[in-house]
């Protein structure tokens, strides 16, 4: 006997939902109001006979039937974007990547050309803004995030470690130097988070109550701080030193002191790996994971996992 599918879209609604356990952010992906999202998940639920969710106060829960179906579910609707974006051939010689703002225009940027070189037949797409796009639904290739290595069902490998440093341009070195110990530092304004110049000062054994209740200058980007910072020719900007090595190389940027704060999450590149062996996805990790590390300002080369053949 032919089997009759429920309505695609309460299936659709059904697998958004088992994905994010919240029936609200479920409308605001799809596009829906909440009481429509329970109106399709009820008259799924109605169809099978048997309930999908247990309705917890802020989220919901599979039932040991739902969660079943979910797996086949979501693998279904995978394979069904697999084989829609297989067919189209520009999408596969376009590879899509999705970086952090300031590590995107301070890293990635000035060194794609070396992977386009060596990748002829790819075009490479960047998008650079701040939200969280969804890998396993297509919306990007790779990722570079920053965290802590568990984003669910994608594969993250750790690229380098997050740190947080001062960093002083040329100018206010001549005019304002020298900087041989941290108190040092309090001649300039303090561009950046206030919270990483104190906790820079701490481990240090300076008092951080030597700083002011907020810093001089906070913008959107690292970037934008360090700009600010040469601009004024007497600040100093905390930010994340790896991304502005070439600046230290050249000498534009001084980095005064060894000193590194450390932070608990790292960078890392995040991709799915059901989809590691497409060609682009393939080629771009492989890249990625063998550059040269000498930007990371003298550090020892990370060991990386296998790149995946």
């Amino acid at each position: 006997m032919d089997y009759r599918l429920p309505p695609i879209h309460a299936i659709r609604v059904f697998e958004t939902a088992a994905r994010l356990g919240n029936f609200t952010r479920t409308g605001e992906t799809l596009g829906m109001t909440q009481a429509a999202v329970s109106y399709q998940i009820k008259i799924l639920e109605d169809r099978l006979g048997f309930a999908l969710f247990e309705r917890k106060p802020r989220h919901v829960e599979l039932t040991q039937r739902g969660a079943k179906l979910a797996e086949g579910t979501s693998e279904a609707f995978r394979l069904l974007e697999r084989t829609y974006q297989s067919v189209e051939e520009e999408e596969d010689n376009i590879l899509t990547i999705t970086s952090m703002p300031t590590f995107c225009s301070n890293w990635l940027v000035p060194r794609i050309g070396s992977f386009q070189m060596a990748n002829p037949d790819l075009a490479v797409r960047i998008d650079s803004r701040e939200r969280i796009v969804d890998i396993k639904a297509g919306e990007a290739d790779i990722a570079l995030r920053i965290g802590y290595g568990d984003w669910d069902g994608l594969e993250a490998r750790r690229l380098f470690e997050d740190t947080t440093a001062p960093l002083i341009p040329a100018a206010a070195l001549a005019r304002h130097g020298p900087f041989e110990t941290p108190e040092d530092m309090l001649k300039l304004r303090l561009f950046g988070p206030i919270s990483w110049w104190r906790a820079w000062f701490s481990e240090q054994d300076v008092d951080p109550d030597l700083l002011p209740e907020r810093a001089h200058l906070e913008l959107e980007t690292q970037t934008m701080e360090v700009s600010a910072a040469i601009a004024a020719g007497d600040a100093a900007a905390m930010v994340t030193p790896i991304y502005f090595a070439e600046q230290i190389a050249s000498g534009a940027l001084i980095q005064p002191f060894d000193h590194e704060s450390p932070h608990t999450h790292a960078h890392y590149m995040v991709f799915d790996p059901a989809r590691a062996q497409e060609p682009k996805i393939k080629a771009f990790i492989s890249w990625m994971l063998f550059q040269p590390m000498a930007f990371c300002l003298n550090r020892p080369e990370p060991a990386f996992p296998d790149a995946g053949g």
